[in-house]
């Protein structure tokens, strides 16, 4: 196997140091002195930070997202409502295989879009215009699951599901091994008993 090329080193470095820094919190010029590159082989290959960034996001979330359409779409092809594990299973189960067959670069891939995605710098509308991926059948199909909640509901509880899901998966056993089974097995049980909980209405007192 030769040796990466210059634009791979750079992304390479840009993806392990925005994970760890975020975006706001590393320069362009620190990422070619750490890619070892001379000042200007960033801007010659990427141009802008912002065009860095979507480079980054190129690398994983167009399989990550066709993967994500095909569970999808199997599901909604099926007679009769999927469960709302089943849904549930189908929106995680991409990063999962990212985590487990990626090896290292699947596992930086992770910690980058949890970064971006708890620093702010992760536009969503951004990712699912870019990248469809069956995202639009999400909601139907836990409303599906649960006739007896209102769809903005589901529609909050998923978004509250996201938000824990990507940190989670960070958090995930390290290394990768059997424990990860019995670990993203309670992820779900939690994302589920929280998606199909009875509603109360109940404010703060």
């Amino acid at each position: 196997m030769g040796r990466p090329s210059a634009r791979e080193t750079l992304l390479d470095t840009a993806e392990r140091l925005f994970a760890e820094h975020g975006l706001e919190g590393i320069s362009l010029r620190s990422i070619n002195t750490e890619a070892g590159l001379s000042s200007a082989a960033l801007h010659y290959h990427f141009g802008s930070k912002a065009t860095l960034v979507e480079s980054l996001l190129e690398r994983q979330m167009p399989a990550l997202m066709e993967r994500r359409g095909e569970l999808l779409e199997a599901l909604d092809a099926r007679p009769g409502p999927p469960t709302t594990r089943e849904v549930l299973t189908a929106m995680l189960a991409p990063q999962v295989e990212l985590l487990t067959e990626g090896g290292e670069p699947g596992i930086r891939y992770i910690r980058l879009i949890h970064r971006l995605q708890s620093d702010g710098d992760l536009d969503f509308g951004f990712v699912t215009k870019r990248w469809p991926g069956g995202i639009s059948r999400l909601v139907p199909l836990l409303a599906q699951a649960n006739p007896t909640l209102p769809q903005t509901l589901v529609e909050r509880r998923l978004a509250f599901a996201i938000d824990v899901m990507l940190p989670s998966l960070v958090k995930a056993p390290k290394p990768i091994g059997e424990d990860l089974s019995l670990y993203i097995a309670s992820l779900l049980d939690f994302l589920t008993g929280a998606i199909e909980a009875p509603t109360t209405g109940a404010p703060l007192s």
